[in-house]
């Protein structure tokens, strides 16, 4: 038993986002932006991972009633750094700057995520370089390539983190992004075609088996379905001004997540009198209608 636990992969994933607990998705936790695609994203693959025996240890960030140190599948575990702020990502960065090092002298390799993050890089490249690990990048968010530097935070993550995200796709021994188009603007931008691959977001098939009730079965149709973070970059006021433009009179809208941006879509909804017309079901609302 010993002996097959040291022939097994060992990776350090150093994520600032990851899956958060169901009770994180009510109260103080929903300003934690805790739901989106890069969560699901490295839950799922720590989870893949972990069924083909990858010993996987993963720092990321706590949101409130999130659990310090927990356990995933039989050979990974999570650990959550952080102050409860909402902004500035916890300041975690100082946090796993100290304990990444520390971790990777157990690692095999490290696995850094980037987000619309500014630590998460630096400290990965620095635990890998430390013990001479390779360092694998998955870019979720090219703050140089694809971020639109539409307000001050985001022209500081491009401006800042721009620089710091070419380096590492220079750098690491493997850069994995989700689409053909990213792969296409690193190499064009000089990172080496042959460490650069394209490994699109997978699919949990087991999340669709059926049969399913009507999870809104209180709720007339025609039915119009937002599920998603109610976030800027969304877009999710183009959907809240047209729900005046639905000519059925039982037509619905159901926005299905929650944000930052809720407050002022729920106010824009009263201002343009389509409240009738749009349901605000939030997270936890989502994930368990039609379970009673």
């Amino acid at each position: 038993m010993k002996s097959s636990y040291r022939t097994r992969i060992r990776v350090l994933r150093l994520c600032s986002v990851f899956e958060p607990p169901p009770s994180a998705l009510v109260g103080r936790g929903v300003k934690f932006d805790p739901i989106g695609g890069m969560q699901n994203h490295t839950a799922e693959l720590t989870r893949a991972l972990d069924r083909r025996g990858v010993v996987q240890t993963v720092v990321t960030t706590r949101p409130p009633t999130a659990l310090y140190f927990q356990r995933l599948g039989d050979h990974a575990r999570v650990i959550r750094l952080g102050l409860p702020l909402r902004r500035f990502r916890q300041l975690y960065g100082p946090q796993a700057a100290i304990i990444a090092p520390i971790l990777a002298t157990q690692a095999d390799a490290v696995h850094v995520h980037l987000g619309e993050d500014l630590a998460v890089l630096p400290v990965g490249a620095a635990a890998a370089r430390i013990h001479r690990l390779p360092l694998v990048l998955t870019v979720h968010t090219s703050l140089h390539h694809t971020l639109d530097a539409s307000d001050l935070r985001s022209a500081v993550l491009k401006t800042v983190g721009g620089p710091i995200e070419r380096w590492g796709e220079h750098s690491a021994e493997a850069v994995l992004v989700i689409t053909t188009r990213l792969c296409r603007l690193l190499v064009s931008d000089g990172a080496d075609e042959n460490r650069v691959h394209v490994i699109p977001p997978g699919v949990n098939p087991l999340l669709f088996e059926g049969p399913f009730e009507d999870p809104f079965s209180g709720v007339g149709r025609p039915r119009v379905l937002f599920v998603g973070r109610l976030a800027p970059q969304k877009g999710v006021g183009t959907l809240v001004a047209a729900a005046g433009l639905l000519e059925h009179p039982s037509a619905q809208a159901l926005l299905v997540g929650d944000g930052p941006q809720r407050k002022a879509l729920e106010r824009e909804a009263k201002r343009l009198g389509v409240g009738d017309r749009l349901r605000f079901l939030g997270f936890y609302q989502g994930l368990t209608a039609g379970r009673s």
